[in-house]
């Protein structure tokens, strides 16, 4: 649209100021606020504003329930969960099931200003967080298609201004982590004026206008906004698995959550934990009017929050189910809620002192959660899968050395989760803070029985069989006599084997322990 065009379309919208500053602006400056009007819809914000103003301050949690539909681990046989298994695994071969990744958060709080996804917590094998999540969509698009002829497994990943062009930089830089160029798709999380509490889109100078990211809720309309959505329909997918970049324990694609969400005929499914203490600062699922929501910890009552279910046997909570921002929806609900918001609907309200032109003013943002649109997904159409926290939840949000939540939180629960794959196919891990298994080698702790057969050990956090750098080496055991060769060959002993005279591999932890035993 030219300036004429806008002009009038503000004008039209009751927002003529604008254009106060035009007469006096300069070239570049005019062309920067074209730039910006030309990224807003002045009616679809007047309308959003009406609706999230009439909604601000209503009660939120006076008519909710506990929901109670969730799919605990213990429920449902092996077969049952095999089959949902391989049903999630079809989809992923015949092109039905999609990835969508939420990766628009900077870094802050870890202290970098690059993508979240770009930040490496430590790990022995040196990934970044993209990385590691782009080698698993690629190894479970190889379980589902052993001989490489399915479709490849699309990947939507939502960047945000601040983090688009790192992004890009990071993913061509590393050569798209081994994925095919054409299966992965970027596209921007939109933003949103900042209002007067009248509705007034607040200048923060006479050529930009003061504005907002509208929430991990907006995927809905930069899905649509993007030609994203018309991809997928296109593209023959029918759902797509989501998540949050900052969960380093992230199964991306699980076809075990995919098939049965989907064998459910399931508009709307989500995997749920099951809450620490009273006190986590997580929101849970409730139900409310016969639809899932759900309510933040800010909305719950302590008392409530606390209380125990009267129809637990062993003592959870009334409100259990912790939200990890891991979902699936179906491609026609992604479309009909597109359609339902481009109409105008209630977003969040945060009143908040906004930078203008004139100094701070009081104003107000908009924001939309992903999980606000859970309401429009029919009863009967919904899915909640309950997994294990220690398996699938380990966020990177806080500081470095932070007690919760943190890179260090986060590696520590993804090498325990790697030890425990190892030990279950008849390994040993000698170190003391466990091992990493690349996604190459194992999606979720399968393919690991012929690395550890004979009870192999592994005698350090970095294995390159592990990360399969290189596949186990055949070596003669009784040829090893000191633990320097011991280490130069890998630390890699099968249990069978003989060693060393007075030296119990399993037992030594350190290299000064295997200084001192020699």
């Amino acid at each position: 649209m030219d300036e004429a065009s806008l002009r009038a379309a503000a004008e039209a919208a009751g927002q003529g100021h604008l254009f106060a500053g035009w007469e006096g602006m300069s070239g570049e400056q005019r062309v920067e606020l074209i730039a910006d009007l030309q990224n807003v819809d002045l009616g679809y914000v007047n309308a959003i504003h009406t609706a999230s103003m009439a909604a601000d301050g209503a009660p939120v949690a006076c008519d909710a329930q506990p929901y109670r539909g969730v799919l605990r681990l213990e429920d449902g046989v092996g077969e049952e969960r095999k089959d949902w298994r391989a049903h999630g695994l079809e989809l992923i071969a015949q092109g039905k099931a999609a990835v969508l990744l939420l990766a628009g958060g900077q870094g802050t709080r870890l202290g970098s200003s690059a993508p979240k996804g770009c930040y490496d917590v430590g790990l022995p094998s040196g990934y970044s967080l993209f990385q590691l999540q782009a080698a698993r969509l690629k190894k479970v698009q190889a379980l589902a298609s052993p001989d490489g002829q399915s479709k490849p497994l699309q990947w939507y990943i939502m960047t945000s201004r601040f983090t688009h062009a790192a992004t890009l930089e990071h993913f061509e830089a590393g050569d798209f982590f081994g994925l095919d160029r054409a299966q992965v798709h970027f596209f921007q999380q939109g933003f949103l004026p900042c209002l007067t509490v009248e509705g007034k889109v607040i200048m923060e100078s006479d050529s930009r206008l003061a504005k907002a990211p509208d929430g991990n809720g907006g995927v809905y309309m930069a899905l649509h906004r993007s030609g994203c959505l018309a991809h997928m329909v296109s593209s023959g997918v029918e759902c797509v698995d989501v998540y949050c970049v900052d969960n380093i324990l992230a199964r991306v694609g699980d076809p075990l959550f995919l098939g049965y969400c989907h064998s459910r005929g399931a508009e709307v499914g989500s995997k749920a934990v099951a809450k620490a203490h009273p006190e986590e600062k997580v929101g849970v699922f409730a139900s409310r009017g016969g639809a899932l929501a759900v309510l933040e910890y800010s909305e719950l009552d302590p008392a409530v929050a606390s209380a125990s279910d009267p129809e637990s046997t062993s003592g959870a909570l009334l409100y259990n189910w912790s939200n990890i921002c891991m979902h699936y929806f179906s491609v026609a609900w992604l479309s009909r809620v597109a359609q339902s918001l481009a109409a105008g609907a209630a977003y969040h309200v945060a009143r908040k002192n906004i930078p203008s032109k004139d100094g701070p003013v009081s104003g107000i943002k908009l924001e939309l959660f992903i999980f606000d649109t859970f309401g429009m997904a029919a009863p009967g159409a919904v899915a909640l899968m309950e997994v294990e926290r220690k398996a699938e939840f380990a966020p990177v949000k806080n500081a470095p050395g932070s007690a919760t939540d943190s890179p260090d939180t986060a590696r520590a629960a993804l090498l325990s989760l790697h030890t425990s794959w190892v030990e279950a196919a008849g390994g040993h891990v000698m170190a003391r803070d466990g091992v990493e298994v690349a996604p190459s080698v194992s999606y979720a702790g399968e393919g690991l029985t012929a690395l550890c057969k004979g009870g192999v050990h592994y005698g350090g956090p970095r294995s390159e069989i592990l990360l399969g750098l290189r596949p186990p080496p055949a070596i003669d055991y009784t040829a090893i006599q000191t633990a320097d060769e011991y280490r130069r060959e890998g630390a890699v002993v099968p249990a069978s084997e003989s060693r060393p005279p007075a030296m119990h591999y399993a037992k030594i932890q350190t290299a000064d322990e295997n200084r001192r035993k020699e």
